[in-house]
């Protein structure tokens, strides 16, 4: 199993404890499974290129005329 020690702004950190907590419960590992399953949804979402990906391709193209 993975461990992260990531840093996050409070807010952010209280806003999703709490809907943690609500949706879930104050149960053990509830948290770590919200989480993985943020993590999860991250992944799966299409994403936008981002800008470096743009600047990329749009260098292949003019490397191309």
């Amino acid at each position: 199993m993975g461990k992260l020690n990531v840093k996050v702004r409070e807010d952010i950190d209280a806003k999703f404890r709490r809907a943690v907590f609500r949706k879930k419960g104050m149960k053990k590992g509830n948290l770590t499974t919200a989480v993985e399953e943020a993590m999860l949804l991250w992944i799966s979402a299409p994403s936008k290129p981002s800008e470096d990906e743009s600047k990329s391709a749009q260098n292949l193209k003019d490397d191309r005329v």
